[in-house]
């Protein structure tokens, strides 16, 4: 037995094996079946022996194909962390590079750069520095380099005025005309300025709410002197700006009571103490988002910042005022944009009310129409393409433009009250969103290389047109808008159905047999042909032969009677999305149809047996159903004369 095992476990694994020949000698070596049936069960013995060690060797390989895995595993954060060290230190290449680069950059700039600089000298150097002129006098006291410590350490130029702090960054090219570019300018009376206890050489200014800034100096020497400077400024300002309103409120005391200009203080008397403290107090509102107080605070204010003009320090307090007013105008702007938290309810209307207190008219309009696009755009999205296309496109067209409508009768009375226009802003603003909807409803209605049912785009557009006469109480016709937006997928549609029709009257005219009509009375198929051509006003009872059974003989070939059915649809459809700027094409269109139809009935074979159908589908074609054609577009379709399809009339008599 095992000397069989072997030799068969031999033979089968030959690379040259071949099971047929194998099977062949063994049939023929064989004396018996029960010979055959040993042979069976040593192959089956060897087959199970093969199949255990297939199994043991794939357990054995998975498992070195895990361990190889972990191996691998390990090597990937090997080479992570290695990775990792060699960006550290090419990052600590490169920032010690630039170090150099910027130290050498800006010993070069402070030879142009020295102690002695006007303001107007400033500006020319520091890039976006021209706000230095709204104050007037106001001058040099100390510049020079620092590195500002924060997340990313950076060399900086600081500036030091009588009133304020500028800081600016080298620009990256140093021949340009402007050799720095401003980063940042604080109010010297808003910050407060204190060493830094556990880093040498530094020094700490805070601003007014949350602003804070750590400068380094390069010795210890310059350091106390920034420090000194900027304490020494402030005290300066405080004397010279804190001390005046408090010198002219006792002389007009002193003088109210000699009653020497009792009536002029009168008309010109405004609280200075009053102004000088509003700017801290928006800061503190703006920081809080207690917009509703600022707001408040500016208009109480107003009469009083009027009259800035005729004290000697009002360019100054003026100046500080608006640029508030210009950083709460932004936030009012920008409050309900992004996540959409205000986006609904009587939230959305705060801002807009308050920037019209502000009289910031033109930013109310924007951020009114631009809060309204958002809801437009989500209250589309939400509905859903159910059943047919023509119950979407009705339920898109009704939510579009009656929200529309709804938004312009809310903005007429929101800004009522403005003297300037404003309705130029929702004309544009519906121009932009009617864009949006066409757009959209092209996709749907025209989809590029497929096609919807026939009749379906004519109806579609019919909806959208029907929903569109709501704005026109709002005395907004955007009729020609519309047909100037769905122009290029009418034209599509148009020119589809027209190949279509073309295509299909030629395969008939192939295949017509030139027999008249059989029809069943029981099937309504007549009735709806008679229903159909009395939209035209053509009597078809003059075609018709009744026999006494139910069937009903119409002496009109095939091929007239299938191309009445698909050119109503088709005119009906055209009917529906007609406008001026497609009539041109639509003429043609009709024209070729007709004059194509009319034609085959001229090419007929002169058969006797035919020429009653022949004859009687002519004068059908050529004296009922082309004038009665000419008629419908006349009256009902183009409202003129179209002498273009006449001519096929002209055409066939002279044939």
């Amino acid at each position: 037995m095992s000397e069989h095992w072997e030799h068969y476990e031999n033979k089968l694994k030959h690379e040259n094996f071949n099971p047929k020949e194998f099977v062949q000698q063994l049939c023929k070596n064989l004396d018996n079946a029960q010979d055959l049936y040993s042979v069976k069960k040593v192959v089956e013995g060897i087959k199970q022996t093969h199949a255990t060690d297939l199994k043991k060797n794939v357990y054995k390989n998975y498992g070195q194909f895990i361990q190889t895995s972990k191996e691998i595993t390990y090597l990937e954060a090997e080479m992570y962390k290695l990775g990792h060290l060699l960006t550290e230190q090419k990052a600590l290449i490169s920032s010690l590079t630039d170090d150099n680069i910027t130290s050498e950059k800006n010993e070069a700039l402070d030879i142009s750069i020295t102690e002695d600089l006007s303001i107007a000298k400033i500006c020319e150097l520091v890039q976006g520095a021209g706000v230095l002129h709204d104050i007037p006098g106001r001058k040099m006291i100390h510049n020079g380099n620092l590195v500002e410590l924060g997340e990313d350490e950076r060399h900086i130029r600081l500036f030091l005025m009588n009133d304020c702090i500028m800081s600016a960054a080298p620009t990256k090219s140093a021949w340009m005309s402007e050799a720095y570019k401003m980063v940042d300018l604080l109010e010297l009376k808003n910050v407060t300025v204190m060493d830094v206890q556990d880093q040498k050489l530094c020094f700490k200014v805070t601003q007014y709410p949350a602003n804070m800034f750590l400068y380094r100096a390069e010795t210890e020497q310059k350091r106390i002197e920034w420090v000194s400077l900027i304490k020494r400024a402030q005290q300066d300002l405080k004397e010279a700006v804190g001390d005046r309103p408090d010198i002219e409120l006792k002389q007009s005391r002193d003088e109210m009571i000699e009653g020497t200009w009792e009536e002029n203080q009168r008309r010109t008397k405004f609280r200075i103490e009053a102004l000088l403290e509003l700017p801290e107090q928006l800061d503190v509102c703006i920081a809080q988002r207690d917009f509703e107080n600022a707001v408040r605070k500016l208009r109480d204010a107003k009469p009083d910042i009027a009259k800035l003009d005729q004290s000697n320090h009002g360019p100054e307090i003026k100046a500080r005022i608006d640029s508030r007013l210009r950083q709460l105008t932004e936030m009012l702007t920008e409050v309900n944009m992004g996540s959409g938290m205000y986006a609904h309810g009587k939230a959305s209307k705060k801002p807009v009310k308050q920037l019209l207190l502000l009289e910031k008219v033109t930013q109310a309009t924007s951020l009114f129409l631009r809060n309204k696009s958002t809801n437009l755009k989500m209250s589309i999205r939400r509905i859903k393409m159910e059943g047919t296309m023509t119950l979407y496109i009705t339920k898109l067209s009704q939510t579009f433009f009656s929200t529309v409508a709804a938004v312009g009768t809310e903005f007429k009375a929101v800004f009522s009250n403005t003297e300037a226009g404003c309705m130029p802003s929702y004309v544009s603003w519906v121009e932009s969103e009617l864009e949006w909807f066409a757009d959209m409803f092209s996709r749907q209605v025209f989809p590029q290389g497929s096609v919807v049912g026939h009749g379906v785009a004519g109806e579609c557009v019919s909806i959208a047109l029907k929903h569109a006469d709501q704005l026109s109480m709002n005395g907004l016709d955007i009729s020609f808008l519309m047909s100037r937006l769905l122009q290029p997928g009418i034209s599509e549609t148009l020119k589809r159905n027209h190949i279509q029709i073309m295509e299909a009257s030629q395969l008939r005219a192939k295949e017509e047999h030139w027999k008249k009509c059989e029809f069943s009375r029981q099937t309504g198929d007549i009735k709806k042909l008679d229903d159909l051509l009395k939209t035209y006003n053509v009597d078809l009872s003059k075609y018709c032969v009744s026999t006494g059974d139910d069937k009903i003989y119409v002496t009109l070939c095939h091929s007239v009677i299938s191309f009445v059915r698909s050119f109503h649809s088709y005119l009906n459809d055209a009917k529906k999305m007609y406008n001026v700027r497609v009539k041109k094409q639509l003429i043609d269109s009709i024209t070729s149809c007709l004059q194509f139809q009319a034609f085959q009935l001229k090419l007929a074979p002169p058969d006797e047996e035919i020429r009653t159908v022949v004859s009687s589908s002519d004068m059908f074609m050529n004296k009922e159903f082309i004038p009665a054609v000419i008629t419908f577009l006349e009256t009902q379709v183009t409202q003129q004369p179209v002498p273009q399809i006449r001519s096929i009339l002209d055409m066939n008599d002279m044939l």
